[in-house]
């Protein structure tokens, strides 16, 4: 792999997995009070497992049909009328449903140091100011996203080092150990935010844009999008439930503001305090660049927008202000937001890319691109995507 490959290879990745984190990061402990550690690790590794195949499902469909086709696109000419509703509902109740969540948690964190400097500024602005700051770059344009997002990611992983650092004192076993009887409905509460903790889904056809003559390399994003959140989430959930208390974490999960009650208890020292609402606000904010860069994409496709700055603006007037006025009118509600949304992921994830792979392969004259070395030819590349490239790529 060359360099310029493996460098927008490991962007994109950062881009999915960026996607991924801001989610799951300050939800999961919230939900996870209840179920235990072992338990949601046991879901963790399955949701993985799918998140990966799924999204190899969704990719074969879009090489198919069109490389960097939208969803509608895709489910209109292989699923029909039924295809087009569903398709045209999920990824807008997916991501407004989700950027409503980044945007209110997000702004809620970043109050914390707004009314530092400005006594009694209200959470409202806080939230609008922080759809400004992802708006911004996804309105100028992918590459921008892309060059951000490492920066941030990289901000991020760093500030969760230090965090684990500083947490790792106080970290204790008996705390990770769930001494309440583990009750079925808990996880099955638990599932629906693990699961969206795993969604990057809708980013896909902007990754596979972005990628263009590069699309052999997307199995690969895939794997790393995955095992990253993978091992954040994991590492992340060990320290919380090491040092909060079981019963503390449930009242924690069970009170308005959750977020911001979970950092703050958390924080031993002032130090401590202000590394793990900076590295909860780098979360969010990558988070949200991802799903909204993913719906950004999706509106301009369907609004039939070109790409003009007067058009971008455009596109991003739609997808940034109902996300803002849904946060607004519910400040505390991160956590359903996100359930939510599971739903319409998994209509966008799951159900839609399997449904059209079904279709498509039932095409006599239909070539899979995942088996054998079966080839497509992508406008004037010819370009390689067997599902053996994964450990290709890894060698």
């Amino acid at each position: 792999m060359s360099e310029p490959s493996r460098s927008t290879v490991i962007g994109s990745a950062l881009i999915l997995a960026g996607t991924a984190i801001g989610a799951g990061m300050l939800a999961l402990p919230l939900v996870s009070a209840s179920t235990g550690l072992i338990p949601v690790m046991i879901i963790f590794a399955v949701t993985a497992f799918f998140a990966v195949i799924s999204a190899l499902y969704a990719f074969e469909a879009n090489v198919a049909i069109k490389p960097g086709c939208n969803l509608y696109t895709m489910a209109s000419r292989t699923l029909g009328r039924i295809g087009k509703v569903l398709s045209a509902i999920a990824p807008l109740g997916l991501f407004y449903a989700l950027m409503s969540a980044y945007f209110s948690g997000g702004g809620s964190l970043l109050a914390q140091y707004v009314q530092i400097a400005v006594p009694g500024a209200s959470s409202q602005l806080c939230v609008i100011f922080f759809a400004l700051i992802a708006g911004a770059f996804v309105y100028y344009s992918t590459r921008a996203v892309d060059l951000v997002n490492r920066i941030f990611f990289t901000l991020m992983i760093v500030t969760f080092i230090l965090a684990l650092i500083s947490l790792a004192p106080s970290v204790r076993y008996e705390s990770m150990i769930h001494t309440a009887k583990v009750e079925y409905l808990s996880v099955l509460a638990a599932l629906p935010v693990i699961f969206t903790s795993f969604g990057y889904h809708g980013g896909i056809p902007s990754i596979i844009i972005y990628q263009k003559k590069q699309l052999k390399h997307i199995p690969l994003i895939f794997l790393l999008a995955t095992l990253i959140p993978l091992t954040v989430y994991t590492f992340w959930l060990m320290a919380v439930m090491g040092v909060l208390p079981e019963g503390l974490l449930l009242r924690i999960s069970q009170s308005s503001g959750a977020t911001a009650h979970l950092i703050s208890a958390l924080s031993s020292d002032k130090d401590v305090h202000t590394i793990l609402y900076l590295f909860s606000d780098l979360a969010l904010l990558t988070s949200v660049l991802g799903v909204a860069l993913g719906l950004f994409d999706y509106l301009a496709n369907l609004l039939q927008r070109a790409d003009t700055r007067i058009h971008r603006l455009q596109t991003a007037l739609v997808t940034f202000i109902p996300p803002v006025i849904i946060a607004i009118m519910f400040p505390d509600g991160f956590v359903a937001a996100l359930g939510y949304a599971a739903v319409a992921l998994a209509i966008l994830a799951i159900l839609l890319p399997t449904a059209m792979v079904y279709v498509l392969r039932k095409k006599p004259a239909y070539e899979n691109p995942f088996r054998g070395n079966c080839s497509k030819s992508v406008g004037k590349t010819f370009v390689h995507v067997p599902i053996d490239s994964l450990f290709n790529e890894l060698a």
